[in-house]
C-alpha cells in the first residue's frame, strides 16, 4: 500500500529544535511517525515541503526505523514556477505510482491557492486571474493543483478551528473524511471546476478523533510525577484571533496580580503587563511546567478541545477548564475542573493548594484517566487514521520487521 502525507500552507519539520514557540509544529511530524512506524509493510510518501532531506542518515532511521518514507521534493528548491507548481503530478505520473489515499493536515491557507486559474470577483476585473503569495505557492500550490486534477481520495486532519478548506475558492476536491477536535459541520463555497467557476456551496462533516493526542508522539510514557512543585499557577495561552484578552481578564488577570502568562500576545494591554513573558519553544516550556501545579484553559473556539489539557497533564499540572472548553464533554475530565464561574474556579483550585492529599490524589487520577501508552507510541493516531480509510484495518505486528541500520565513521573504532 502506498500512502500520500502533507501539511499544507507550512512546511512539515521533523527536528524539534525547529519547532516554533508558537505551537502545532509538532504535529504533522508525530502524525506520520505514528502511521509509518505502526505500518512497516507500506511506503509512506511526503507530498508536502519539509525538512526531512536535510536530515543525515541517522536521524532518518532514529526518527523512520523502517524506511519507508520517501520525499518527493528531495532536490527541488522553491523555484516558483509551473514546473514547480505541477511537480507532484509529474512525480506520480513519471514513476507510475497511484496512491492508495493521503493524508492531509491544514495549516493556514488563503482565499486563491492557485495562480492564473480562478477569475477575480471584485466588480470591475473583466475576468482577469487571481494570483495568490508566495508562501501559499511554495506550500500549498503543488499540493491543491494534484488535488484538483488528479482527484486522489484524502483524509483530512483539522488540529485549529481556523484551519480548514473551507477557505480557498479555488478548492473544489473534498476530503472523504475530515477527523478533528470537535463533532459539527462546515461549509465550503468554492468553484465547481476551472471550467465552471460558478460556486457551490458543499457540506464536510468534521468529527471528534482525539488528533491532539498526536501532542504525545514527541514524549515517553511514564506514570512518574513530581509532586514537590512550588508554583501554584500559570497560563500557557497564545492570544488567538479573535482575541482572547477579554476572557483572560475576567477569569485570571483581575484575580492573580502575580501570575505568569507564556504565548504570543500583541494586545495593546499587554506590553504594559509585565506578567505576559511571551512565547517560549514547547520542550522549555515543558521543564517549566514540571514546577507549577495548576493552570486555566480557554478554547481557540468555542466548543472546541485543543492540545493544551493533554499537554499540561502530561507536564504533570492540574488544567481548569472554562465553561467554553470541551463543551461535547469528549475528555474524561471532572466536573470538578469545570468550574462555571470564576469564583468557582478560585475557590476550587484554592481548596486543592490547601488539602495536599486532595491534590496528589486528584493529579494522579487525572493523569491515569487521560495519559494513554497508546497516545505515546503512536498506535491511536495510526488505528484512527487507517481505520478511517480501512474499516477492516489491521495493525501489523512491527516485531518481525527489521529495523534499518546506518554504519558510521564511528563504528570502524568501537
Amino acid at each position: 500500500m502506498k500512502i500520500g502525507f502533507c501539511k499544507v500552507g507550512k512546511s512539515v519539520k521533523f527536528r524539534n529544535t525547529k519547532y516554533s514557540p508558537i505551537g502545532g509544529d509538532n504535529e504533522a511530524s508525530c502524525t506520520l511517525r505514528a502511521v509509518a512506524n505502526n505500518n512497516p509493510d507500506k511506503t509512506f510518501f511526503i507530498i508536502g515541503r519539509s525538512d526531512f532531506a536535510t536530515l543525515s542518515e541517522i536521524e532518518k532511521a532514529d526518527l523512520f526505523p523502517y524506511d519507508n518514507v520517501v520525499d518527493v521534493w528531495e532536490g527541488v528548491g522553491l523555484d516558483i514556477s509551473q514546473k514547480y507548481f505541477d511537480h507532484i503530478v509529474n512525480y506520480f505520473k513519471e514513476k507510475q505510482i497511484t496512491l492508495d489515499f493521503t493524508i492531509m493536515m491544514v495549516g493556514q491557507l488563503s482565499n486563491v491557492t492557485i495562480p492564473d486559474r480562478i477569475e477575480k470577483v471584485r466588480e470591475g476585473n473583466d475576468g482577469k486571474p487571481a494570483q495568490t503569495l508566495d508562501m501559499t505557492k511554495w506550500y500549498t500550490t503543488p499540493i491543491f493543483t494534484w488535488l484538483n486534477q488528479e482527484k486522489p481520495p484524502y483524509i483530512e486532519i483539522v488540529n485549529d478551528p481556523r484551519y480548514t478548506i473551507k477557505q480557498p475558492r479555488d478548492m473544489f476536491h473534498m476530503p472523504m473524511r475530515s477527523l478533528g477536535q470537535f463533532d459539527y459541520d462546515y461549509e465550503t463555497f468554492s468553484i465547481r471546476s476551472y471550467e465552471d467557476q460558478e460556486r457551490i456551496t458543499r457540506v464536510v462533516h468534521s468529527e471528534y478523533a482525539g488528533m491532539e493526542t498526536a501532542f504525545c508522539g514527541d514524549y515517553e510514557y511514564t506514570q512518574e510525577v513530581n509532586l514537590g512543585r512550588k508554583t501554584d499557577f500559570m497560563v500557557v495561552l497564545n492570544e488567538g484571533k479573535p482575541s482572547r484578552y477579554d476572557l483572560l481578564k475576567e477569569w485570571v488577570l483581575d484575580k492573580f496580580e502575580d501570575v505568569e502568562i507564556y504565548g504570543k500576545w500583541e494586545h495593546d494591554a499587554v506590553s504594559k503587563d509585565s506578567r505576559f513573558k511571551g512565547s517560549m519553544h514547547i520542550d522549555e516550556l515543558q521543564k517549566k511546567l514540571r514546577d507549577v501545579k495548576f493552570t486555566f484553559i480557554i478554547p481557540i473556539k468555542e466548543g472546541w478541545v485543543t492540545s493544551k489539557y493533554i499537554e499540561m497533564i502530561h507536564a504533570g499540572v492540574i488544567p481548569f477548564l472554562h465553561p467554553t472548553y470541551d463543551m461535547q464533554s469528549h475528555l474524561p475530565i471532572p466536573d470538578f475542573l469545570r468550574p462555571k464561574t470564576p469564583s468557582e474556579f478560585y475557590e476550587r483550585m484554592q481548596h486543592l493548594i490547601d488539602n495536599q492529599d486532595e491534590y496528589e490524589t486528584l493529579l494522579k487520577d487525572l493523569r491515569k484517566a487521560v495519559l494513554k501508552p497508546e497516545y505515546y507510541d503512536g498506535t491511536f493516531i495510526n488505528d484512527k487514521i487507517m481505520s478511517t480509510f480501512d474499516p477492516s484495518y489491521q495493525r501489523p505486528d512491527v516485531r518481525v520487521f527489521e529495523k534499518k541500520t546506518v554504519t558510521t565513521l564511528e563504528d570502524f573504532f568501537t
